[in-house]
Parts: C-alpha cells; structure tokens; sequence
C-alpha cells in the first residue's frame, strides 16, 4: 500500500517544524523525515529536535531534518518504515520504543521486559554483547531497519486512582496495555485484567474508565497528562524503559553523507538519555505539582509475584538466552 506521507503527517496533526532553506553551495537541501509515535514533549520527540539541529548544523544545512510527532502508533510505524521509495514509507528515520524487537526479533524481547533488566548501564551492557548484535541483525534483515543508537526513557512505573503496595492491590484492576503479548502475559499473572488500547488513545480510556490503571516512563505520563486523570503515581519501576532510532536501510545508503547522519543521531541519544537521567526526578516532582499522589510500593514483592511469569517467558518464548546469563552481563 502507498503511504501519501503529507497526508499522513496532517492527519497525525504533526506539521514540520522548519522550512527547508537553501544551503550555502546554492544546491537545494536533502530532506530527512523523523518520526516517532509520541507526543511532543516526550523524550524520544525531544531527541528528534536534538537530532535536527545537530545534522543541520553538521552539513550547514545541505541535510535537513522533518520532524514529525503523533505519527501512527508503536504497532503500526513498524510496516510503514520498510519501503525502499520514500514516498512509500512514513520516514526515513523512526524513534520508537521496543517494538521492532517484538516486530523482527521477538526471541529477544526479554530487553523489554518487566524486572529482567536492572538499570541503563546493565541494558546497554547486554545491547552491546551479542545478544543485542543479533537482535539488531534480525530488526535489519525483518524491517529493513538499521539501529542507530539508544535512549534511556526512564523507569516505567504505575499509575491509577488509588494506591498499589502490595501484590493483592492489583486484583482485577483494568490495567491499559499496549498489545504486547509479553506485557500482557505478566500483568495478568499479577491479577490484573488487561485492557489494550493503543498509545494514542490512553487518556481517553482512562477518562472514560475504559481503563483504570496504567503503565509507562515519566515523560509519557507527562506528555499525555495523565496527571488529569489518575490520582496516584507508584514507583513500582518495573521496566528499564528505551527508545530505539532506526534509519531506513535504503536511506541510509543513498543519503549524503550517512556518517554525518550516525554522529548527529549518536549526539542526540547520548544527549537524550543524559537529559533523562537528570530530568527524572524533576519529572516526578511536577507529577506531584499537578496534583498525583506518589506511592512508594513493596516493589520486591510484585517482583516476587511475577518472577513465574518472566521465567516461562524464558522457558517458552526467550529462548535464544537465560534469565541468568542476561544478569551476568
């Protein structure tokens, strides 16, 4: 199917951000399109801008870099990023979460999965081992998507209207989930009963009581206000949250120098990830402000409760690796 990538980004409500300009050699500029399925105001957006000036000002604007934000969501960006013509694909270059892992690599989805990694730094050890190198080669060889870096998102943590302590909170809550199957076989092995609704459409679940609960890093509770509709903020951190750039592997051939392109993108994460990592505690505080309860939980025991879950998970379907040996990284 042939994506009409003006009339997609419209419908999105996600206009560029800046009007080509003419270069200093007089040649017309190269235009990169970003897009990411977030709002603006979540980090994988800000990274997008951050990309931008840096590219542009590398290539003194013979690159310019299109953004746009809300485009599509994380399960249906994927599709529309494999088409060598541009003007069958939604962009040239994606920032999105782990859903290409799921997507092509689905073996190695345990880089996203509650409680099974322990921090950033643990992550980008095993992203960097081979672990993560074969997962990027089957993204590559299944999306037709190159990896050109990472970014930390932040814990993800729980939010509701009411507090969740312990295991036995999470009985019967309707939980909002993106439709990950993973994701969803251990919140329902906590209790919970899933509800999946896409990433677009969480604060109208939520208002609507469709949904009762959800999960997701700071940003995104942020940047879709959820703060005006749920009550309580638990820091149950329960996933290292990332955001994965790719680039279109036939862009990445034909554009002008690609090796600009990697260092602005490699720039970008690593300002982005740093940014996080000194925004989440501010981030939390503002939650705060607006009006959400915070609620520190018995965080080791909801690990606890889902540790059966994670372990089938390795027995059945991550089964290119072990619990043990991803920890030994």
């Amino acid at each position: 199917m042939t994506v009409n990538r003006r009339t997609l980004i419209k419908a999105a409500g996600a206009a560029p951000l800046a009007l080509a300009v003419t270069p200093p050699s007089g040649r017309p500029p190269v235009t990169v399109r970003v897009a990411t399925p977030f709002a603006a105001g979540h980090i994988l957006a800000d990274t997008a801008l951050k990309f931008k000036e840096l590219l542009e000002a590398d290539t003194r604007g013979r690159l310019t870099v299109e953004v746009a934000t809300s485009v599509l969501n994380e399960q249906t960006i994927n599709p529309a990023m494999i088409p060598c013509d541009p003007a069958e694909r939604v962009a040239d270059i994606i920032l999105t979460g782990g859903q290409p892992i799921q997507d092509y690599a689905p073996a190695y989805f345990f880089f996203n999965g509650p409680y099974v990694i322990q921090d950033y730094a643990h992550f980008l050890r095993v992203w960097g081992s081979h672990l993560g190198a074969e997962a990027r080669a089957l993204v590559r060889s299944g999306g037709n998507l190159v990896s050109l870096g990472t970014v930390y998102r932040g814990f993800r943590q729980f939010t509701s209207n009411r507090p969740i302590v312990v295991p036995a909170d999470l009985a019967g809550i309707k939980l909002r989930l993106p439709p990950v199957p993973d994701w969803v076989t251990v919140w329902r092995a906590l209790g919970v009963t899933p509800v999946e609704v896409p990433l677009t459409g969480i604060y109208e679940a939520l208002r609507t009581g469709v949904a009762e609960a959800s999960e997701g890093d700071l940003t995104q509770i942020s940047s879709l206000r959820l703060y005006e509709v749920q009550s309580h903020l638990t820091l149950t951190g329960h996933l290292v949250g990332f955001g994965l750039a790719a680039a279109n592997t036939c862009f990445l051939r034909d554009v002008p120098w690609p090796h600009k392109v990697r260092r602005a993108m490699r720039g970008a994460t690593e300002w982005a990830s740093q940014s996080m990592a000194d925004r989440e505690a501010g981030l939390q505080t503002q939650l705060e402000q607006a009006g959400m309860t915070v609620v520190t939980p018995d965080a080791a025991a909801i690990e606890a409760a889902a540790r059966p879950a994670i372990n089938d998970l390795f027995a059945t379907k991550w089964t290119v690796t072990t619990w043990d040996e991803v920890l030994s990284l």
